[in-house]
């Protein structure tokens, strides 16, 4: 398939994909970023499609994949990108102030963990540190400090929920 032939079949396709991300999202933005980033996938190797394979389908495969990395990006964020991200991206003139009530809440949550954990937490999440990284500094075994986190975590979640 020809970039002209593709090129007329993006109509068709874009509607699709934005469906895709807005089942998977929520919300219009990001199911505009996912079909806007599922069409220059397609775009890039449309040359060597298959004009008979079924295009629908495959422009919904690879809005889900992209989906699924967007997910993955924004689970690895640090915690306070995530509240300034979101504060940034509203209108709502109490924004501000709900990030900033958010990020106390998650301070607080922190806070409540133990000695140990605050620090392997805050090396995670705050300063971006690997779990081996972690572990070097710490002289904690990589397993135990992947399973600290992990416990650590769902704590927080808790804390958070309540």
């Amino acid at each position: 398939m020809n970039r002209t032939d593709f090129t007329q079949l993006i109509p068709q396709l874009r509607p699709v994909m934005v469906r895709v991300g807005r089942n998977f999202f929520g919300n219009n933005d990001d199911a505009e970023d996912v079909a806007q980033d599922a069409l220059v996938r397609l775009w890039h190797y449309c040359e060597r499609l298959d004009p008979e394979r079924n295009l629908e389908a495959l422009a919904v495969m690879v809005a889900k994949n992209v989906c699924i990395e967007h997910y993955k990006k924004r689970q690895q964020m640090p915690r306070t990108e995530v509240v300034e991200m979101t504060a940034q991206q509203s209108f709502d003139a109490d924004a501000p102030l709900r990030a900033q009530e958010t990020q106390g809440r998650i301070d607080r949550a922190i806070e409540s963990l133990s000695p140990r954990e605050q620090v392997l937490v805050r090396a995670r999440h705050l300063d971006d540190k690997s779990a081996t990284v972690i572990a070097a500094e710490t002289g904690i075994p990589k397993m135990s400090v992947r399973s600290m986190l992990s416990m650590a975590k769902a704590k927080l979640k808790r804390k958070l929920r309540q």
